[in-house]
């Protein structure tokens, strides 16, 4: 069972891979941005799943 912090950092990286996908298609600036945070919000994601995975 996935925590409420994994559904969230999970749920905020995929958000941010959508947008900066669209971004990109229609050429917004400052896309790589969003991309590097949507990274960051993957890697917590794995972070805090392992670490409830230990936990337990």
């Amino acid at each position: 069972m996935m925590s409420k912090k994994v559904k969230v950092a999970l749920a905020i990286g995929l958000q941010l891979a959508m947008i900066g996908a669209i971004g990109d298609f229609v050429k917004w600036p400052y896309m790589k941005y969003v991309f590097i945070a949507s990274g960051v919000a993957f890697v917590m994601t794995f972070g805090f799943f392992i670490y409830d995975a230990i936990k337990e």
